[in-house]
């Protein structure tokens, strides 16, 4: 049985290189080659990993399958935050995610925080002396395509 069952291509990003080299050696580990496994018969062309990304053995964009546990809004985590302090850990977190309106897309789900970016977040407030309610509004397992 496939572990992998409900790994479908609507998963994959539109631009994620997907790979078709059946004899590579960490092709049963790989998410780009899942994706070609799935591919939809709708899609004629996109972007792919070329033979030539595997040499001796080992490729160059191998990207391991990750089942991860997403996570976004940032409600909760700000709930008992004081009035001097929100301004400040909020502006740290919009330039650590990249700026204001990718700041309110991880807010509102449009885009999901990786554990890792969790961890940093998570820091910060303790970095403030935060140590209660650091949780985010909302969670959910995806693949990792980052």
């Amino acid at each position: 049985m496939n572990k992998y069952q409900d790994f479908t291509y609507d998963l994959v990003p539109p631009t994620w290189p997907v790979c078709f080299i059946k004899s590579c050696p960490m092709a049963e580990d790989c998410i780009r080659h899942l994706a070609g496994t799935v591919l939809s018969d709708d899609v004629a062309f996109g972007a792919a990993v070329y033979p030539t990304a595997l040499k001796n053995g080992k490729c160059c964009k191998f990207k391991q399958i990750r089942v991860i546990h997403a996570a976004w809004g940032f409600d909760t985590i700000f709930n008992q935050v004081k009035r001097k302090d929100s301004a400040s850990l909020r502006n740290s977190i919009k330039e650590y995610l990249g700026g204001h309106g990718t700041y309110y897309r991880y807010h509102n789900g449009k885009l999901l925080l990786t554990p890792e970016q969790q961890e940093w977040i998570v820091s910060l407030f303790l970095s403030y002396g935060y140590t209660e309610n650091l949780k985010f509004d909302n969670y959910k397992d995806i693949y990792d395509f980052s």
